[in-house]
């Protein structure tokens, strides 16, 4: 998440007034955040699948 800030897509706090929608930048922010949240398990169990996989057929 430091590269974020690097780039500037860090998350803004007090960006942004009361009833205001959020920009397209933290928009999209929040949108790979809940990928990444999402989909942490099912890829870890497609890796072990493929490490085992590979391990048995080479």
């Amino acid at each position: 998440s430091s590269l974020y800030y690097a780039v500037g897509w860090g998350t803004d706090q007090g960006i942004g007034g009361f009833g205001e929608e959020p920009g397209i930048k933290s928009q999209l922010m929040n949108l790979i955040r809940s990928v990444r949240t999402v989909m942490r398990v099912p890829l870890i169990i497609v890796n072990s699948i493929a490490i085992i996989l590979l391990l048995l057929f080479g």
